[in-house]
């Protein structure tokens, strides 16, 4: 069985990319866009080779990254360095939202990340696009939790030493 890792991170970044680049209407056009898609989402899924059974799946990924990519943006969202579950811990999400994340399958899965996302957009992060991909498509296991932990626990030990 093939392994589909590099066609995620491969196509996550591309769309980060690609919403980095795009004119702020392709942009607003991609965060409103419902099933039929907008523009911008179909051009991706033609130069990405996005299969018809994954377009559901990736179309949901771009409007969450549209959704975190500001109009005025010029480059990508993406930092690997800032994993989803540490920027999920830096917006003060709560346990319970994260465990109803984590929990979720199927469409019910795709609209808690999408809920979770509006919800940290309006604090702009940068955050590692890949790790978003593979958390949506269920490809990480618990590293969300790991990393939402790892960071609430090391934020008050930075808050002290800083101090």
């Amino acid at each position: 069985m093939p392994d589909d890792t590099d066609d995620i991170a491969r196509r996550a970044l591309a769309i980060a990319a690609a919403l980095g680049s795009a004119d702020p209407g392709e942009k607003a056009a991609a965060r409103r866009m419902d099933e039929r898609g907008s523009p911008i989402f179909w051009r991706l899924v033609a130069r990405l080779g996005i299969p018809p059974r994954e377009e559901p799946g990736w179309l949901r990924f771009t409007r969450m990254v549209a959704e975190l990519t500001p109009a005025a943006a010029t480059g990508s969202i993406h930092d690997g360095e800032r994993r989803l579950g540490a920027v999920l811990a830096e917006a003060r999400c709560s346990e319970l939202r994260l465990a109803r994340l984590i929990a979720a399958r199927g469409n019910a899965r795709l609209e808690a990340f999408e809920r979770a996302i509006r919800m940290i957009a309006r604090q702009r992060p940068k955050l590692d696009v890949v790790d978003l991909a593979r958390s949506v498509f269920g490809r990480h296991g618990n590293r969300l939790a790991r990393d939402y932990y790892t960071h609430l626990d090391r934020t008050p030990t930075q808050e002290v030493e800083d101090a």
